[in-house]
């Protein structure tokens, strides 16, 4: 809902958000191993969550700007 509301006031976008996956997935990373036992599998099995709601957020940021991009061309050619 956040990437939502952000995509919308146009504070993030898709572009965006995949040009820093690395990043995000580093700092997935280090909040796996701050939220888990010290085991790695644990730590694996907390962040691939994360990371897959990490990839729905930059599809939903994409269909939003679609949407946003189909309404102005729709409203220019009126």
């Amino acid at each position: 809902m956040i990437v939502f509301f952000l995509t919308k006031a146009g504070l993030v976008s898709p572009e965006t958000m995949k040009l820093y996956r690395r990043h995000a997935l580093i700092i997935i990373l280090v909040v796996g191993a701050i939220i888990t036992p010290p085991d790695v599998i644990s730590q694996i099995l907390i962040s691939m969550p994360l990371m897959l709601l990490y990839e729905v957020s930059i599809q939903i940021s994409h269909n939003i700007r679609k949407k946003d991009l189909k309404r102005l061309n729709e409203q220019n050619t009126n």
